[in-house]
């Protein structure tokens, strides 16, 4: 192209097709290049290929060993709720035991409450009584029942 140009006459050079002309020539020249050349490009599709399916097959190890611990966690959390409904009902049990207990307690000492009160009063009233008794007792002659126990006791 450059051979098919007139440079020698006295018009001016045409810069502008020789500028062309380079950048077609650099062009070209990366086009050429080593690093351009089919069996390079190829050589580096391959290479970032293999790494691709190391990579993937990192992944797929991880995303297993993920997945098998999300069931682990799973299994747990389902063994801790079973063991929460149990504690809960263990624990309702126990209410209600101590519930009832405490209903016993309260009508026990309610019928002991009564029962001390009636006590309470009477105590001083049973201990006027008893000594009443005692007087009349010794008030009496028993010496005519006496004989007549030992006569029916012989």
């Amino acid at each position: 192209m450059i051979l098919s140009v007139n440079l020698s006459g006295p018009l001016p050079a045409p810069y502008k097709m020789l500028h062309g002309f380079e950048n077609m020539t650099q062009e070209l020249k990366h086009l050429l290049s080593p690093q351009r050349a089919p069996e390079r490009l190829l050589q580096l599709a391959q290479e970032n290929l293999d790494t691709l399916v190391t990579e993937m097959d990192e992944l797929l190890t991880r995303a297993t060993k993920v997945t098998a611990d999300g069931e682990q966690t799973r299994q747990d959390a389902e063994r801790t709720n079973d063991r929460a409904k149990s504690l809960g009902q263990f624990v309702k049990g126990i209410l209600q035991a101590a519930e009832a207990a405490n209903e016993d307690a309260i009508k026990l000492n309610e019928t002991l409450r009564t029962q001390d009160e009636n006590l309470e009063k009477s105590l001083p009233e049973l201990q006027s009584e008893a000594d009443r008794m005692l007087t009349e007792l010794r008030s009496r002659e028993l010496n005519m029942q006496e004989i007549i126990a030992q006569d029916e006791l012989k």
